[in-house]
């Protein structure tokens, strides 16, 4: 297998594994609990994915589970006094 090829396949790997990860917090009709960004950094750290990977899964799991709602920013959370 060529490095292009191998690249190619963990890229796809890794979109895959945030797709489906993704989908878990997606589906049912779940309230969005964390940020797009709280999630890339959690992903990134749990998976050690690259930020183009997450975001390609990120809209992948968006169409899987008809969610276009999670395309929009979350609502300001109040701070803890």
């Amino acid at each position: 297998m060529s490095r292009k090829e191998e690249l190619s396949r963990k890229a796809d790997e890794e979109r895959q594994r945030v797709r489906a990860w993704l989908r878990t917090f997606m589906e049912n009709n779940q309230p969005k609990l964390a940020t797009k960004e709280e999630l890339w950094s959690v992903a990134r750290k749990e998976f050690g994915v690259s930020r183009a990977s997450f975001d390609i899964g990120w809209g992948m799991a968006i169409l899987d589970t008809n969610r276009e709602d999670w395309y929009e920013p979350m609502r300001k959370r109040l701070k803890p006094q």
